[in-house]
């Protein structure tokens, strides 16, 4: 048997409004729709590239990289081409 915990949420009204029709339409509690939900959007996150948006909060650096990459790639050869 799994452990259960309890706690309180608090909803806009329209959210709860929502949440009461989908778990009427599905037979289902208000709780096991939200449970739901989380387990979708826990499912979702673990399958989110790790690196994305890893430098959000560094536009700096990020500018920075760019610029020195597009310098190197006008400056140096993607591949060398062996003479034929």
């Amino acid at each position: 048997m799994t452990e259960s915990v309890s706690f309180q949420v608090s909803l806009p009204k329209t959210a709860y409004q929502a949440l009461k029709r989908v778990a009427k339409k599905t037979h289902k509690s208000e709780s096991d729709i939200m449970l739901d939900a989380l387990r979708a959007y826990l499912n979702h996150l673990a399958k989110v590239d790790p690196f994305l948006g890893m430098f959000a909060d560094d536009a700096d650096m990020m500018d920075e990289v760019v610029t020195y990459a597009m310098r190197t790639r006008e400056t140096t050869p993607l591949r060398i081409h062996e003479g034929k």
